[in-house]
């Protein structure tokens, strides 16, 4: 349990020896490609055919100031990354020539892996998710137009500070299609989903016929559709290391009637047909390599309040979430030069839930702001320090507690950092120590933790950990 502390401070003692004053500072990275956070994987067309891969992964683990297992505070939906579980995907990739043009499909895989590792735990099971199996075409037919079908994951921009994406996030089983006609970009897009829960799906045993087993019937299937739009003008000169770019976005979200049963108490529940919308837009701009600004907004309703993979946990008398309410403004931007980077995220998120009553205890605004300055003493040893600040104001009162719960935190972490691709705060693999020290009010212990918790009451929380990240040709897209 002693190791990461041991090798927090051996990063702290050692790694000032790294630093090579006599080392050239690393020029300032290229340009990404336009509209392509850091990771992603190039499009099929820039790419050679046959087969090649990427991945991203990250791994960390930490304790407290007690000997503990290291533990998050957040008390916000998307918090500091800092303490995340371990993850790790492999993006396999196999793109193919059409013709004599330029014209590509490819093929794309990636499965997932999460949870404890097994040189953690002894436990050789994982949870195994596939999180893209798609087939995609690119200048096909046309110039610029691209289709695609399968099992993908569907993002925007995102708050790297919070792994959080704002606007656009799906995972869908569908087909869609984009074009691309000089400064515009159109994407359109639907799918299916079926939730394991018991107010989508139910099957009932039914009695064996003849010389045959039992059997199940079917009864109740109420299928998820997904249906999304998004439109993007970009300003400035294709090539040029500066631009911005401006979106629109939409989605639409149905689920029809059906009856719940439950068979422990005889007792069948009618379910309305729901529907749920998202409105938003982002403006964002780059004045040279990775140094840009994003602002988000989006404003949702009923299903799309709870995105595609999430049903809704309060409902109204008639089982419907349609008075269900979101708005989310966030930012998210970063400055770099070759000796400083700077990373900034934010954002203010109001709930309503479908309930409609008054003083709601479900009901809440939440907001974090963060600021992550990173230094690049040498080309491969940076330091980093993070500063944020969160909160949540719940509208009515704590039916156990009966009070209003604000709960708050205040969090500061340094972070000494390998980077062996050289200086940029998206420079990845990285390996690095971290050190954080959060104050929880007595909110906020109450919200995240029960009395019997060994965590309860300890408003001072501090996390020694390691960790490692990497990515490189990811299949975020």
């Amino acid at each position: 349990m002693k190791s990461p502390v041991v090798l927090f401070l051996a990063c702290c003692v050692v790694s000032p020896a790294l630093a090579d004053d006599t080392a050239p500072i690393p020029p300032e990275p290229k340009p990404r490609p336009e509209e392509h956070e850091p990771g992603s994987p190039p499009t099929a067309a820039s790419t050679p055919t046959g087969f090649s891969f990427g991945s991203y992964g990250r791994v960390n683990l930490g304790v407290d100031g007690n000997g503990h297992e290291g533990y998050a505070t957040n008390v916000v939906s998307h918090g500091s990354r800092l303490e995340e579980p371990n993850y790790l995907e492999l993006d396999l990739y196999y793109t193919g020539a059409v013709g004599g043009s330029d014209a590509r499909w490819r093929v794309v895989l990636a499965p997932a892996f999460t949870g404890s590792l097994f040189h953690y735990s002894g436990d050789f099971s994982s949870q195994i998710a596939i999180r893209n199996a798609y087939v995609e075409t690119e200048h096909v037919g046309l110039h610029g137009l691209s289709f695609w079908a399968g099992s993908r994951m569907l993002r925007g921009d995102d708050i790297y500070l919070f792994d959080y994406w704002p606007l656009d996030n799906l995972n869908t089983v569908g087909a869609g299609s984009s074009l691309r006609a000089g400064h515009l970009d159109l994407q359109l897009h639907g799918g299916l989903n079926r939730l394991d829960d018991p107010a989508i799906y139910q099957t009932e045993q039914t009695p064996a016929r003849g010389l045959g087993p039992p059997g199940s019937a079917l009864v109740l299937d109420r299928p998820r559709s997904v249906l999304s739009m998004k439109a993007t003008y970009r300003l400035g000169t294709d090539g040029s290391p500066s631009g911005s770019k401006i979106s629109l976005y939409g989605e639409l979200h149905h689920i029809s009637n059906g009856s719940e049963i439950n068979v422990s108490q005889m007792v069948t529940t009618k379910l309305p047909a729901e529907t749920g919308f998202v409105l938003g837009g982002q403006i964002g701009a780059w004045l040279r390599p990775y140094t840009f600004a994003n602002l988000f907004v989006r404003y949702a309703t009923g299903l799309g309040v709870y995105g595609d993979i999430t049903q809704p946990q309060t409902v109204d008398l008639t089982h419907s979430s349609a008075a269900a309410r979101e708005l989310v403004l966030a930012l998210s931007a970063n400055y770099e030069t070759s000796i400083v980077g700077v990373m900034v995220g934010g954002f203010l998120r109001t709930y309503s839930d479908p309930s409609g009553l008054d003083f709601n205890n479900n009901d809440y605004v939440e907001g974090i702001f963060a600021v992550r300055p990173q230094l690049y003493p040498s080309r491969y040893f940076h330091i980093a320090a993070e500063l944020s600040y969160q909160s949540r104001h719940y509208s009515g009162l704590d039916p156990l507690l009966e009070r209003q719960l604000k709960p708050a935190v205040w969090r500061a972490s340094i972070l000494p950092i390998i980077s062996p691709t050289g200086a940029g705060t998206y420079a990845r693999p990285i390996i690095y120590a971290v050190a954080t020290v959060s104050s929880l009010n007595q909110d906020a212990l109450d919200t995240l933790f029960t009395a019997p918790d060994i965590r309860y009451g300890t408003s001072t929380v501090l996390y020694l950990g390691v960790g490692a990240e990497w990515w490189f040709q990811s299949s975020y897209r």
